[in-house]
């Protein structure tokens, strides 16, 4: 698997490399969570797939969907704490230990959402210039609670207990908003799905 790869043994142009995707990658988000749309647009491949909760598509999908998001009343913040970069030749994966924060509108409260994801990355560079191939989630776990101490929000336990445990707030969230979540991605409830994103990039990384 590309994570067994050795780390800490980088040559100066390995470096070189892996900053610049860390700081790709990292832009990437804080150009969606300001609304850059036209420098996220940058980040990506022409050919790019994006995959998250909500949509799968095209980075010029993904934009425009992006930009409906933050005009609503529930626009995402995206704290990065961590990225790591595994580098093979002019193509690349990423992971960035992330946490996905919404401050919403919900059932006659207002409520604090937190995801725990990490967003996983197939870059390639191309003439040169690192850029995205491919970006999705691996959820962890989530949580919501009302941004009052003494806010009337009170989950439906039952509701609930019928979306997946890794995002099952996020994915309340959108069915009260009438969205429709995608209930099939990678999570560490189902580990499996973890497997499978990371022998995909084993594959595409070529080790």
């Amino acid at each position: 698997m590309f994570y067994q790869c050795k780390m800490g043994q980088n040559t100066l142009e390995e470096m070189a490399d892996k900053a610049n995707i860390r700081e790709l990658v990292e832009f990437e988000r804080y150009c969606r969570d300001y609304k850059l749309w036209d420098e996220m647009r940058g980040c990506y491949h022409d050919d790019a797939t994006i995959i998250v909760s909500w949509m799968t598509g095209t980075p010029d999908e993904f934009i425009a969907g992006s930009a409906r998001m933050n005009a609503s009343k529930a626009p995402a913040k995206h704290k990065v704490f961590n990225t790591i970069v595994w580098l093979n030749g002019n193509r690349a994966i990423a992971e960035c230990i992330t946490a996905i924060q919404i401050r919403c509108p919900l059932d006659g409260d207002t409520v604090d959402m937190s995801t725990n994801t990490r967003l996983h990355y197939q870059l390639e560079k191309r003439d040169g210039v690192w850029k995205i191939l491919r970006m999705e989630p691996i959820y962890e776990k989530d949580s919501m609670v009302s941004m009052y101490p003494d806010g009337p929000f009170a989950v439906d336990r039952e509701e609930l207990a019928s979306y997946r445990p890794s995002y099952a707030y996020m994915m309340l969230r959108q069915v009260h908003y009438g969205l429709n979540p995608n209930g099939e991605l990678a999570g560490e409830d189902r580990p499996e799905s973890v497997a499978a994103i990371h022998e995909a990039s084993t594959k595409f990384l070529g080790i």
